[in-house]
């Protein structure tokens, strides 16, 4: 029994020492933020000194690429190395584009790897502060099976949804105009008729009154009966999704959007200090709900920038990078800690203004699952232990790799599902320069674009599908469409010298042998790639109407 005893003590003192070698992990992602909106990728507008900071005493990555451009498919390859239509978490036709209710019952399966998980069994500790989007319970209050405290967290503070539009309007429960516009209440009514053959004249008008109110509370803040049947009013947008959680507690209803940034920040530094002071090694996963409108700031942010309410949540955000920074150097565990930037896909300034990311000298932008401009995405690490400071990194990498760069970093080698993402830590220590990949960029569930590097260091990008634009190169509507007559199939794919030709303004000729020669490549690597789809994917979550839709029991009702 005591020599049992002795041996479980000594295994644990090995964990312990094994465990103080291993570097600290902090991954910063931005949601929305354009790659042209930050000092050291090009923007000489806006000031962004702390991020810059660490382009500077780091590595940049001037080929990263968003996995998806709209948030829950973007960020559900983030965390598991893979494309998103593995696990279900990508529309398809007639569907809504991302998870649109805190309450519904898809999401992130059990069964996907996180890097949480991963960084969990070598002993971290860790933490998600910030936005998820990823889906939170499946069958009852609390179970968070999509949530992060299912996905290998140990901590989370954070808003389950994203920021809409609708949090900021404080519009009425009470009103009469969507129930109107159809022909629905109307043929409810002349279905109830009959009933008055059956039952009093008093019982009669108590159903038809009741009848009515539900109807029009259903019709006037859901579209159930319509295409876009998971829309709904700016009230049950606020209502149903507006809170922040602290693990499975509800701490805020609805959210203070003016305060949020500060809180989210001073959650993350109260992790790293607990970490710190239990000389446990950390992953913080700090996800900003800035730069998605609607656009609100700590007032002594608001008109620090010439770019309106949209630079003033850029200088929160890089506010934010400093304190974090601070706190490193504070514990003097900056040498050793693993700080990764990145924003979730492009800016949205051609859909909606001032309002959105800038793209820099990419056409296209959020949603756009063709096009440069949604998918090029700022890309820095910092870790001074690791990478020496000014490394520029040309190979395209993404928010794919994140997981088995952690995993490579930290010496994990048990991963059971297929990876689609690489390890860059070889890219970034130089121990490579380039590699023969190809990335597959997806529009919902569609494959609009190909992306091919050469061992060379030449890199081809291929446009099998793309939306049609208007004069201004935005989508027409709010988002750009993956599916109907308003995307162009090019019978003739389009190819493009990604590297020499950014803006995509020339294509390489059919004729040529250049294109011959790549295209052969890409669609062989094409063909493969859909083939082990199809044969492993997940049905998509996004067309079932019971898991997309609010359920009673997963809802918060009571203001906070």
């Amino acid at each position: 029994m005591i020599f049992v005893s002795l041996v479980i003590i000594a295994l644990g003192t090995t964990n312990v020492c094994s465990s103080s070698n291993v570097p600290n992990i902090i991954l910063l992602v931005v949601d929305d933020l354009g790659i042209g909106d930050i000092g050291c990728f090009g923007n000489t507008s806006l000031p962004t000194p702390n991020i810059d900071s660490l382009c500077r005493d780091g590595a940049k990555l001037e080929h990263h690429l968003s996995s998806a451009t709209l948030c829950t498919p973007s960020r559900a390859a983030l965390l598991t190395g893979r494309y998103a239509i593995r696990m279900g978490m990508t529309g398809v036709e007639n569907t809504p584009p991302v998870l649109m209710y805190a309450a519904g019952r898809a999401g992130l399966p059990q069964n996907e790897t996180t890097f949480a998980k991963i960084a969990k069994s070598k002993g971290y500790t860790t933490g998600a502060v910030g936005k998820w989007h990823l889906g939170l319970n499946e069958k009852i209050w609390g179970d968070q099976e999509h949530g992060p405290l299912g996905h290998g967290f140990d901590y989370f503070y954070g808003i389950p949804f994203t920021l809409v539009d609708g949090f900021e309007m404080n519009t009425n429960i009470l009103r009469v105009k969507e129930s109107l516009a159809g022909t629905e209440l109307c043929v409810i009514l002349f279905c109830l008729i009959p009933l008055r053959f059956f039952v009093g004249r008093k019982t009669f008008f108590s159903i038809i009154v009741l009848t009515m109110l539900i109807s029009w509370f259903f019709l006037e803040h859901f579209f159930f009966t319509r295409t876009n049947w998971w829309q709904r009013s700016f009230f049950m947008e606020k209502f149903l999704n507006s809170f922040v959680m602290e693990n499975n507690e509800v701490v805020e209803k609805p959210i203070n959007l003016e305060t949020l940034a500060d809180k989210l920040i001073d959650k993350s530094l109260a992790f790293i200090e607990s970490a710190v002071a239990r000389n446990e090694p950390f992953l913080l996963y700090h996800a900003f709900a800035h730069v998605h409108t609607p656009l609100a700031t700590d007032p002594r942010h608001k008109g620090k920038s010439v770019h309106g309410p949209y630079g003033d949540t850029i200088v929160e955000v890089d506010h934010s990078v400093g304190k974090i920074l601070e706190a490193l150097d504070k514990h003097d565990i900056a040498k050793n800690t693993f700080v990764y930037f990145t924003s979730d896909h492009g800016g949205d300034h051609l859909q909606i203004g001032t309002q959105g990311g800038y793209n820099g000298i990419f056409r296209g932008g959020k949603s756009n699952g063709a096009l440069e401009g949604g998918m090029r995405v700022p890309g820095i690490v910092r870790w001074p232990a690791g990478v020496q400071p000014g490394v520029k990194v040309g190979q395209p990498t993404g928010l794919m790799d994140v997981l088995p760069t952690i995993s490579h970093m930290i010496g994990y080698d048990s991963l059971v599902n297929r990876l689609d993402g690489l390890s860059f830590l070889d890219l970034l220590t130089q121990d490579k320069i380039a590699y023969k990949r190809t990335v597959f960029h997806h529009c919902a569930s569609e494959i609009f674009a190909i992306r091919t590097a050469l061992d060379d260091g030449k890199v081809y990008k291929m446009i099998l599908k793309e939306p049609l634009l208007n004069m201004d190169g935005a989508c027409p509507g709010d988002i750009c469409p993956c599916y109907g007559p308003m995307v162009r199939i090019n019978e003739q794919p389009l190819l493009y010298d990604i590297v020499e030709d950014p803006t995509e303004s020339n294509e390489i000729e059919s004729s040529s042998q250049i294109y011959q020669e790549v295209s052969k490549i890409m669609i062989k690597d094409l063909r493969e790639f859909r083939e082990d789809i199809e044969t492993t994917k997940m049905k998509s979550q996004f067309q079932e109407m019971l898991k997309i839709l609010p359920m009673p029991w997963l809802q918060p009702y009571l203001e906070k």
